[in-house]
This record gives structure tokens, sequence and C-alpha cells, in this order.
């Protein structure tokens, strides 16, 4: 398998790599003499200063090295191809036994100095690049190499089903528009030799160019971004999922069981555990959004502090003393749901016309009873709510 640097090297000298050449070491030595001598690094190329001359670029994406989303650090590696014309390193290739191009290092010729304008840390210049390779007709083809680190604003809503946009920003130091004209010979990055990266995705990408307010060309290369959730998905949220869902079945614990308290703090302590792991995850700031998955975590904390306090009232209820008459309104509550029970279980005969007997308007209901039924009450409520909740995240995530 041919290797990324054999790759690089085809593509940096095809002329050296695909075609037989038969000048000799003293020949290239001569023209690069020739070439060199009174030449000024310092002047950039172009004989009539009344034209910008044309810096053609490309960026090709080699690989995602990290993406903080705490501190927005985006860090990756890859290489621009620039080329341009400099008049002052043409030659005919018959004085030189027909040698059409040859390789000088880049200290020695002119180069744009490109300048990342949002570095996450020190302002650092397209400095690290191959020599450069420069044809009998004035082209000069350099490919710079780098590790770029740049600051990423992230929008962390969706997490983790979010979406990024991460920009690499630089502009030509030193010259005006007018000076040099900066174009991208590819729309969007050159992605044939990148890596893949386990937890982004590259959705789309763009180059293109554009006048700040300060009248400089910027050079933009933006890079769409979308988490893999699969690890998420697994590790996070159907947990999370589950573990909520639990929730309302503390009711249905019986009560003389000893185990209702201890259950409902044991599934709230684990949605708090949840709640810090996302916490430690997201960044702090509260812009552009704070997560969805966030807000619902607290919900569900909220939640499950009233259950907490709804499963002691219940006990409550249970160990009343039976002398203890039952309120006037609970036991109306109590009775007419105890009719709704009677109304469903009755069979009645197709010839007949049976009558309700509610002579049972007038009896006591008990506080087991009335603690049944409120233990059923709030187990229809949480369900209701959790699948509610559940509901409506995935919608938001989704649109």
């Amino acid at each position: 398998m041919i290797s990324l640097w054999t790759v690089l090297i085809l593509i940096c000298y095809p002329s050296r790599g695909l075609l037989t050449v038969a000048y000799t070491l003293e020949d290239e030595q001569n023209l690069q003499t020739a070439l060199l001598s009174g030449y000024s690094k310092g002047l950039r190329p172009g004989r009539d200063r009344s034209f910008p001359m044309t810096l053609n670029m490309s960026f090709g994406l080699l690989s995602i090295k990290e993406f903080d989303l705490n501190t927005g650090k985006f860090s990756l590696t890859g290489v621009f191809q620039l080329n341009w014309i400099d008049e002052r390193l043409s030659w005919n290739p018959a004085n030189y036994n027909q040698t059409n191009s040859t390789v000088i290092s880049q200290s020695l010729l002119w180069l744009p100095d490109l300048i990342n304008v949002n570095p996450y840390e020190e302002i650092t210049g397209l400095r690290l690049g191959l020599s450069i390779v420069v044809e009998s007709t004035g082209l000069c083809n350099w490919y710079a190499i780098q590790t770029f680190e740049t600051v990423c604003d992230t929008d962390v809503t969706n997490y983790p089903f979010d979406t990024q946009i991460c920009s690499l920003k630089f502009y030509v130091w030193g010259y005006e528009p007018t000076d040099i004209d900066v174009v991208f010979v590819a729309p969007k990055v050159v992605l044939g030799l990148y890596s893949e990266n386990g937890i982004w995705e590259i959705q789309d990408s763009a180059t293109y160019t554009k006048i700040n307010v300060y009248n400089y060309k910027e050079i933009i290369v933006d890079l769409f971004l979308k988490r893999r959730t699969s690890y998420y998905v697994v590790s996070l949220i159907l947990p999370l999922i589950f573990i909520a869902f639990l929730m309302g079945f503390v009711f249905l614990l019986p009560a003389d069981s000893g185990e209702r308290v201890g259950f409902s703090t044991t599934v709230l302590l684990s949605i708090v555990v949840y709640l810090t792991i996302i916490q430690d995850i997201l960044p702090e700031s509260s812009e552009p959004n704070v997560s969805t998955l966030g807000f619902i975590l607290v919900t569900f904390v909220v939640n499950g502090s009233f259950v907490v306090i709804a499963v002691i009232i219940s006990l409550r209820i249970q160990g009343q003393s039976c002398q203890k008459a039952v309120p006037q309104c609970i036991n109306r509550v109590a009775l007419y749901l105890r009719r709704r029970r009677k109304t469903k279980d009755m069979v009645e005969p197709l010839d007949t016309k049976s009558e309700l007997n509610y002579e049972d308007e007038e009896e006591k209901v008990t506080w087991h009873e009335v603690a049944k039924c409120f233990d059923m009450f709030c187990f229809i409520l949480l369900q209701i709510f959790f699948f509610v909740t559940s509901t409506s995240y995935l919608i938001i995530v989704n649109t």
C-alpha cells in the first residue's frame, strides 16, 4: 500500500516522479545560481505593480486531532497547496539541457505571509512547508503542511446530536487586496488523504474569501461537523431513559417492604450522577444556548425530588390510625373510584336491566385504600410525565 508521504511526493513533484530527466547536477546547479543571482525574496512577484498578483490555493485535510467543547480548541492537520507566477524565476529549458523544473528551498524565495487570525493560543504564520517546485514558466508550487489550532465557537443545544461549524481564518499579512488576489481553485476542502475521526463526521466543507470590515481579504476554510452518536446513545441516552422510566414504579412496591424510600433515593442519585457527567463535558457558557439534555436532566432531578416526597406522604397515609376518620373530600374521591371499579367488574344479562347499588355512598373508606389510590395516581402521572418529556426531547433534537 502506498504511504501518505509517497502520495504527497508524487503530487508535489509530478514531473520528477513520472518523467525521465536528462539533465545533470551541474545543469540544475547552474540554473539555480542564475535564478537566485540578484533575487530579492522581500519583494513580491509581479512586474506590473498596477495589477495584483494572483495567488491560487486549495486546502487538503489530513486529520482532526482534537475538538474540546469546554475550551473551544479545534486542532487539525492539513496542507495548503499554493501556486503563483514569479517572472524572475522563469528560464529557457534549452539553455540548461532541457531542465523543465527545479526544487528550491523555501527559505531562499518569496513566500506569502499567511497569518492565522483565529488561533487558540499564539498567532502563527504558514511557514512549515516543503521545498518549492519551480517550473520553467515561473510557476511556483508550495505545499505547506501544518497542524492548526484554532478557536471554534460551539453550539451544544442538541448535544449529543449536535453539529458544529469550525473555521480556519487567514489573511495575507503586509499586503493590500490590490497587491495580492487570493483565489481558491477548489470550492471545498480536498479530502483525498483524510483519515476519518472516531467522534466527528465531516458533513460538508467550504473554501472562500471575503472582505472584512477592515478592508482585508480573509481566507476562510469552513468545516461542517456532525457528531457520531452511537457511543452516546448506548452509554448515555438509553441508560438515562431507563433510569427515569423506573422512577414511577416505586409506587408499585408494597408499602410494608420498607424499600420505597431507598429505591426512589437511589434512582434520584443515579440521575444526579448523569447530570454531573454532562456538566463536566459541556462548556460553562450560556451562549448561544444551554444544552437541552441538561434541561431534561434537571427536570428529572426535580421530578425525582417530588417522587421522594410523594413516597414519604404515601407511607404517612399508610401509617394513619384506623380510628382516625378520613376527611370527607378524600372519602368522596375514594368512593367514586370504588364505584368505577365495581362498574367495570359488573356483568349484566342481556334481557335484564340492572340498577347500580349506591348504598356504599355512606360507607367509609380506610386509610389503606386511600394510600392505594394515591399510589396509583402518582404512578400514572409519572408515566405520563416521562413519555411527554422524552418525546419532547427527541422532537427538539431532530428539528
